[in-house]
Protein backbone atom coordinates (compact mmCIF):
# COMPACT_ATOMS: atom_id res chain seq x y z
CA UNK A 1 0.00 0.00 0.00
CA UNK A 2 1.27 3.50 -0.85
CA UNK A 3 1.09 4.84 2.69
CA UNK A 4 2.96 1.83 4.02
CA UNK A 5 5.75 1.65 1.45
CA UNK A 6 6.46 5.09 0.01
CA UNK A 7 4.78 7.94 1.85
CA UNK A 8 7.00 7.69 4.93
CA UNK A 9 10.06 8.22 2.75
CA UNK A 10 8.81 11.67 1.79
CA UNK A 11 6.54 12.83 4.61
CA UNK A 12 7.58 13.40 8.18
CA UNK A 13 4.94 12.52 10.78
CA UNK A 14 2.03 14.93 10.78
CA UNK A 15 0.50 16.41 13.93
CA UNK A 16 -2.16 13.70 14.16
CA UNK A 17 0.40 10.97 13.53
CA UNK A 18 2.32 12.28 16.52
CA UNK A 19 -0.83 12.52 18.66
CA UNK A 20 -1.94 8.97 17.88
CA UNK A 21 1.56 7.57 18.32
CA UNK A 22 1.81 9.28 21.71
CA UNK A 23 -1.55 7.79 22.72
CA UNK A 24 -0.35 4.32 21.72
CA UNK A 25 2.82 4.74 23.78
CA UNK A 26 0.87 5.99 26.79
CA UNK A 27 -1.42 2.97 26.76
CA UNK A 28 1.41 0.52 26.13
CA UNK A 29 3.41 1.92 29.05
CA UNK A 30 0.52 2.25 31.51
CA UNK A 31 0.89 0.95 35.05
CA UNK A 32 -0.43 -2.49 35.94
CA UNK A 33 -4.11 -2.41 36.81
CA UNK A 34 -4.98 0.64 34.75
CA UNK A 35 -7.46 0.31 31.87
CA UNK A 36 -5.95 0.33 28.42
CA UNK A 37 -8.58 1.88 26.18
CA UNK A 38 -7.99 5.14 24.33
CA UNK A 39 -10.24 7.26 22.11
CA UNK A 40 -8.97 9.24 19.12
CA UNK A 41 -11.69 11.41 17.60
CA UNK A 42 -12.15 14.39 15.31
CA UNK A 43 -13.74 15.85 12.20
CA UNK A 44 -13.91 13.72 9.04
CA UNK A 45 -10.95 14.19 6.72
CA UNK A 46 -8.44 15.61 9.22
CA UNK A 47 -6.22 12.54 8.95
CA UNK A 48 -7.27 10.08 11.66
CA UNK A 49 -7.07 7.08 9.35
CA UNK A 50 -3.84 8.38 7.83
CA UNK A 51 -2.39 8.49 11.34
CA UNK A 52 -3.54 4.93 12.01
CA UNK A 53 -2.03 3.68 8.76
CA UNK A 54 1.24 5.45 9.53
CA UNK A 55 1.26 3.86 12.99
CA UNK A 56 0.54 0.47 11.43
CA UNK A 57 3.58 0.88 9.19
CA UNK A 58 5.95 2.20 11.86
CA UNK A 59 4.66 0.74 15.13
CA UNK A 60 3.67 -2.83 15.87
CA UNK A 61 -0.09 -2.30 15.96
CA UNK A 62 -3.08 -4.07 14.49
CA UNK A 63 -5.29 -1.64 12.51
CA UNK A 64 -8.86 -2.73 11.71
CA UNK A 65 -11.31 -0.50 9.83
CA UNK A 66 -14.96 -1.24 10.50
CA UNK A 67 -17.89 -0.75 8.16
CA UNK A 68 -21.58 -0.68 8.94
CA UNK A 69 -21.84 -4.32 7.80
CA UNK A 70 -19.34 -5.72 10.32
CA UNK A 71 -20.62 -8.21 12.87
CA UNK A 72 -18.78 -9.38 15.97
CA UNK A 73 -17.98 -12.66 14.23
CA UNK A 74 -16.55 -10.92 11.18
CA UNK A 75 -14.44 -8.70 13.44
CA UNK A 76 -12.98 -11.75 15.21
CA UNK A 77 -12.23 -13.39 11.85
CA UNK A 78 -10.57 -10.20 10.61
CA UNK A 79 -8.37 -9.95 13.70
CA UNK A 80 -7.35 -13.61 13.41
CA UNK A 81 -6.63 -13.23 9.68
CA UNK A 82 -4.46 -10.17 10.34
CA UNK A 83 -2.58 -12.21 12.93
CA UNK A 84 -2.04 -15.02 10.43
CA UNK A 85 -4.64 -17.43 11.79
CA UNK A 86 -7.35 -18.34 9.27
CA UNK A 87 -9.80 -20.06 11.58
CA UNK A 88 -13.47 -20.91 11.24
CA UNK A 89 -16.02 -21.80 13.87
CA UNK A 90 -18.76 -20.43 16.04
CA UNK A 91 -18.79 -16.81 17.17
CA UNK A 92 -17.92 -17.90 20.72
CA UNK A 93 -14.95 -19.95 19.50
CA UNK A 94 -13.60 -17.18 17.27
CA UNK A 95 -14.01 -14.68 20.09
CA UNK A 96 -11.95 -16.87 22.41
CA UNK A 97 -9.25 -17.40 19.75
CA UNK A 98 -9.08 -13.65 18.97
CA UNK A 99 -8.64 -12.89 22.67
CA UNK A 100 -5.94 -15.54 23.03
CA UNK A 101 -4.10 -14.47 19.88
CA UNK A 102 -4.07 -10.82 20.90
CA UNK A 103 -2.79 -11.75 24.36
CA UNK A 104 0.00 -13.85 22.84
CA UNK A 105 1.17 -11.12 20.46
CA UNK A 106 0.62 -8.23 22.87
CA UNK A 107 -0.07 -5.96 19.89
CA UNK A 108 -2.10 -2.80 20.34
CA UNK A 109 -5.46 -3.04 18.58
CA UNK A 110 -6.68 0.08 16.77
CA UNK A 111 -10.30 -0.03 15.62
CA UNK A 112 -11.06 2.66 13.04
CA UNK A 113 -14.58 3.90 12.22
CA UNK A 114 -15.51 2.61 15.66
CA UNK A 115 -18.86 4.41 15.55
CA UNK A 116 -20.04 1.39 13.53
CA UNK A 117 -19.48 -0.71 16.67
CA UNK A 118 -21.90 1.27 18.82
CA UNK A 119 -24.43 -1.52 19.24
CA UNK A 120 -24.75 -3.42 22.52
CA UNK A 121 -23.52 -6.83 21.41
CA UNK A 122 -20.60 -5.57 19.34
CA UNK A 123 -19.35 -2.99 21.84
CA UNK A 124 -19.42 -5.69 24.53
CA UNK A 125 -17.39 -7.96 22.24
CA UNK A 126 -14.78 -5.22 21.86
CA UNK A 127 -14.71 -4.64 25.61
CA UNK A 128 -14.09 -8.36 26.18
CA UNK A 129 -11.24 -8.28 23.63
CA UNK A 130 -9.58 -5.63 25.78
CA UNK A 131 -10.32 -7.19 29.16
CA UNK A 132 -9.31 -10.76 28.31
CA UNK A 133 -6.24 -10.00 26.22
CA UNK A 134 -5.04 -6.99 28.26
CA UNK A 135 -3.69 -5.34 25.10
CA UNK A 136 -4.12 -1.60 24.54
CA UNK A 137 -7.21 -0.79 22.50
CA UNK A 138 -7.78 2.47 20.63
CA UNK A 139 -11.15 3.43 19.19
CA UNK A 140 -11.14 5.98 16.36
CA UNK A 141 -14.31 7.88 15.57
CA UNK A 142 -15.88 11.22 14.62
CA UNK A 143 -16.14 14.29 16.83
CA UNK A 144 -19.25 13.12 18.65
CA UNK A 145 -17.91 9.61 19.25
CA UNK A 146 -16.97 10.14 22.94
CA UNK A 147 -20.50 11.35 23.73
CA UNK A 148 -22.03 8.34 21.98
CA UNK A 149 -19.59 5.95 23.64
CA UNK A 150 -20.51 7.37 27.08
CA UNK A 151 -23.90 5.65 26.79
CA UNK A 152 -22.09 2.31 27.07
CA UNK A 153 -20.81 2.78 30.60
CA UNK A 154 -19.05 -0.58 30.90
CA UNK A 155 -16.55 0.30 28.17
CA UNK A 156 -16.58 4.09 28.69
CA UNK A 157 -15.34 3.57 32.25
CA UNK A 158 -12.28 1.80 30.84
CA UNK A 159 -11.16 4.78 28.73
CA UNK A 160 -7.81 5.92 30.10
CA UNK A 161 -7.21 8.80 27.69
CA UNK A 162 -9.11 10.70 25.03
CA UNK A 163 -7.29 12.65 22.30
CA UNK A 164 -8.77 15.05 19.74
CA UNK A 165 -7.36 14.98 16.21
CA UNK A 166 -6.39 18.43 14.93
CA UNK A 167 -6.96 20.03 11.53
CA UNK A 168 -3.77 20.07 9.48
CA UNK A 169 -1.42 22.99 10.06
CA UNK A 170 0.63 24.83 7.45
CA UNK A 171 3.63 22.83 8.64
CA UNK A 172 1.68 19.61 8.04
CA UNK A 173 0.80 20.79 4.53
CA UNK A 174 4.44 21.63 3.84
CA UNK A 175 5.31 18.09 4.85
CA UNK A 176 2.65 16.65 2.54
CA UNK A 177 4.13 18.52 -0.42
CA UNK A 178 7.18 16.30 0.01
CA UNK A 179 5.21 13.50 -1.61
CA UNK A 180 2.10 14.90 -3.29
CA UNK A 181 3.93 17.96 -4.65
CA UNK A 182 7.29 16.32 -5.33
CA UNK A 183 9.22 17.85 -8.19
CA UNK A 184 7.74 21.33 -7.82
CA UNK A 185 7.71 24.15 -5.26
CA UNK A 186 4.40 25.44 -3.93
CA UNK A 187 4.85 28.95 -2.54
CA UNK A 188 3.84 29.50 1.11
CA UNK A 189 1.00 31.88 0.16
CA UNK A 190 -0.65 29.30 -2.11
CA UNK A 191 -0.14 26.48 0.39
CA UNK A 192 -1.52 28.60 3.23
CA UNK A 193 -4.57 29.37 1.10
CA UNK A 194 -5.13 25.65 0.42
CA UNK A 195 -4.96 24.86 4.15
CA UNK A 196 -7.40 27.67 4.93
CA UNK A 197 -9.92 26.97 2.19
CA UNK A 198 -9.91 23.22 2.90
CA UNK A 199 -10.20 23.90 6.66
CA UNK A 200 -7.24 21.71 7.57
CA UNK A 201 -8.68 18.51 6.09
CA UNK A 202 -5.70 16.35 5.19
CA UNK A 203 -7.49 14.32 2.54
CA UNK A 204 -8.60 17.40 0.62
CA UNK A 205 -5.27 19.19 1.09
CA UNK A 206 -3.50 16.19 -0.48
CA UNK A 207 -5.90 16.31 -3.43
CA UNK A 208 -5.28 20.04 -3.92
CA UNK A 209 -1.50 19.67 -3.70
CA UNK A 210 -1.56 16.85 -6.25
CA UNK A 211 -3.68 19.02 -8.56
CA UNK A 212 -1.23 21.92 -8.24
CA UNK A 213 1.57 19.52 -9.18
CA UNK A 214 -0.36 18.37 -12.26
CA UNK A 215 -1.06 21.94 -13.36
CA UNK A 216 2.53 23.01 -12.75
CA UNK A 217 3.69 20.30 -15.14
CA UNK A 218 1.05 21.36 -17.67
CA UNK A 219 2.21 24.97 -17.42
CA UNK A 220 5.89 23.92 -17.37
CA UNK A 221 6.51 25.78 -14.10
CA UNK A 222 8.73 24.75 -11.20
CA UNK A 223 7.34 27.21 -8.63
CA UNK A 224 3.67 28.13 -8.21
CA UNK A 225 2.50 31.12 -6.18
CA UNK A 226 -1.03 32.20 -5.27
CA UNK A 227 -0.79 34.88 -7.96
CA UNK A 228 0.31 32.29 -10.54
CA UNK A 229 -2.64 30.09 -9.61
CA UNK A 230 -5.12 32.89 -10.18
CA UNK A 231 -8.66 31.65 -10.83
CA UNK A 232 -7.76 28.01 -11.43
CA UNK A 233 -10.22 25.84 -9.45
CA UNK A 234 -9.18 23.36 -6.76
CA UNK A 235 -10.71 19.89 -6.75
CA UNK A 236 -12.17 18.66 -3.47
CA UNK A 237 -14.26 15.54 -3.81
CA UNK A 238 -17.08 16.26 -6.23
CA UNK A 239 -16.78 20.02 -5.98
CA UNK A 240 -14.39 22.46 -7.61
CA UNK A 241 -13.44 25.45 -5.54
CA UNK A 242 -11.94 28.57 -7.10
CA UNK A 243 -9.50 30.74 -5.22
CA UNK A 244 -11.50 32.99 -2.98
CA UNK A 245 -14.63 30.88 -3.45
CA UNK A 246 -17.00 29.96 -0.65
CA UNK A 247 -17.16 26.49 0.85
Amino acid sequence: MLQKTKLGEYVKPLTNVYLLSSLIETLENRDIGLPGIGVFHGEPGVGKTHAAMFASAHQDILHIQLTNNYTSKFLFEKILNELGAREKGSTAYLEMRAQESLAQTGRTLVIDEADHALKPRMIDSIRFLHDRSDVPLILIGPNDFPAKLAKYTAIASRVMQRVTAHPASLEDAQSLTGYYGRGIKIAPDLLEHIVSVRRGKVREICTCIAHVRTMARTWNMQTITLKDWGKEPFPAGNEFLAVGGAL
